[in-house]
């Protein structure tokens, strides 16, 4: 499995280390997964004046693409929620694959 990270920041390596740890996770519950594409955003929300920190993750699996994407006020929470959500669209992709005749 190919893992790429782009932000444009430097990211600190216990970041690093988390992404690769949440990843990892992921390709336990389904091994075929070719490619990981994470992606860092640091945002302002001018109307709400708050920070996010955005996380958008794309996973390439063999005749399919899976992508998730969530805001926090962290990236570690931002991370979890969307490696969540793929965990929930893997399990959906896995069980549509084992259905097929």
């Amino acid at each position: 499995m190919k893992l790429q990270i782009e932000a444009p920041f430097q990211l600190s390596p216990p970041m690093e280390e988390l992404v690769k740890e949440k990843v990892t996770k992921l390709s336990t519950f389904f091994e075929r997964i070719t490619s990981v594409h994470v992606f860092f955003k640091d945002e302002i929300q001018r109307f709400q004046h708050k920070d996010q920190r955005t996380v958008e993750i794309r996973i390439e699996v063999p005749g399919n693409t899976l992508f998730a994407s969530d805001s926090a006020e962290t990236f570690e929470k931002a991370i979890a929620k969307a490696t969540q959500k793929l965990h929930r669209q893997l399990k959906k992709y896995k069980e549509s694959l084992s259905h097929k005749p």
